[in-house]
Formats: C-alpha cells, sequence, structure tokens
C-alpha cells in the first residue's frame, strides 16, 4: 500500500515538472494556437494535450483511492502503512 502511495505522489510530481516546462517553453513559442489550427504538427498536439491532461486525472483518481484504501485499512486495524 505504501508502495503504491509513493508511486502515485511521484507520478503526479512528474506531471507537474511536464507542466511547468511545458508553460515554458508554451511561452517561449509565442503561445501557438494548436486548438484551432489544422495541420500534421497541430493535430498531434491536440492529441498530445487531450492524453496530458486525461493522465493528471487518472493520476488524481489514483492517489485519491491510494488514500481512501489505505485510511480505510488503518482505521479497520487492518493494515499499517
Amino acid at each position: 500500500m505504501g508502495s503504491t502511495l509513493g508511486l502515485s505522489i511521484l507520478g503526479m510530481l512528474c506531471w507537474v515538472v511536464m507542466f511547468v516546462a511545458g508553460t515554458d517553453v508554451w511561452h517561449f513559442a509565442g503561445s501557438p494556437d494548436f486548438w484551432r489550427l489544422s495541420g500534421p504538427p497541430y493535430t498531434d498536439l491536440r492529441a498530445f494535450g487531450y492524453a496530458f491532461y486525461l493522465q493528471f486525472l487518472i493520476l488524481l483518481t489514483m492517489f485519491g483511492v491510494t488514500c481512501w484504501t489505505a485510511l480505510k485499512a488503518v482505521r479497520s486495524g487492518k493494515g499499517t502503512m
């Protein structure tokens, strides 16, 4: 249980680093509006954007489920972290 919680926290931290680095690149590139443009690089960037933000929701859900499971185990006395 502790390793799952640690890995979910590590995954969230990696996502935050990717977000911060991507924000810097975004501003350096002049904030291209790839949500509305069409063409070969823009469709790939849109797919990346959708997957990137979906990954955050998945990591957040994993973190919540892990915390909930750990809390239930500790309260019932069946496990400790």
